[in-house]
């Protein structure tokens, strides 16, 4: 599972696995997608602390019935789909500077990129758009929980953020682009993340 290429939407992990353990499975799975759902299976109530750290969405303790399984999954469907529900009445206005205004949905933007001369570029799931405004001005509006500036120039939708280079203090985009976390910010931009995989799981 670890070499392969796919990447997996939910994935049920025993805790206790010969080899690598299903923590250390997990952290590793973490470096390779981040927004993963994760469901551990174990007998063994010492590992859960532990395992807090890697944000499962659910613990399924030993001996489970199917039953159990089923309202686990029906349980993170709900969630997911209030999640959709939520994002889908959330819109945000975009004024182009070539005079085209339209509402677009917060969470349809991967990014808002600060050019010049207070000119953002707005970069969506549509297409990218160039409005007039500022970085600081724009995010007072958007939703908090899944936004955040990880440097003066960017604020950055979470959904989209594919994986963080820790080496180049880079955050790579579903989009393929490179956008550079300050350092001072590096470590907030971390648990941020973190927290909102914990509490938002899957988009």
């Amino acid at each position: 599972m670890l070499s392969e290429t796919v990447e997996y939407d939910l994935i049920f992990l025993d805790i206790q696995m010969s080899g690598i353990d299903g923590i250390e499975t997990a952290q590793r799975l973490r470096t390779i997608n981040k927004k993963v759902v994760l469901f551990y299976i174990t007998s063994y109530q010492d590992y859960i602390q532990r395992s807090m750290t890697i944000h499962p969405f659910a613990f399924i303790v030993k001996p489970y019935t199917e039953t159990e399984v089923k309202k686990n999954l029906e349980d993170y469907l709900a969630y997911e789909k209030s999640l959709h529900q939520k994002k889908a009445n959330e819109l945000y206005q975009i004024n182009t500077i070539d005079d085209h205004h339209f509402n677009i949905n917060m969470n349809d933007i991967l990014y808002f990129h600060y050019m010049d001369n207070r000119i953002i570029d707005v970069i969506t799931k549509a297409g990218n758009y160039k409005i007039k405004d500022g970085i600081m001005h724009i995010y007072p509006k958007l939703n908090h929980e899944y936004f955040i500036i990880p440097n003066q120039s960017f604020i950055v939708n979470l959904n989209y953020i594919k994986e963080i280079d820790g080496k180049n203090k880079t955050m790579v985009m579903e989009n393929g682009d490179l956008l550079l976390i300050s350092r001072r910010k590096y470590n907030d931009v971390i648990e941020t993340l973190n927290f909102f995989i914990s509490n938002q799981g899957e988009r």
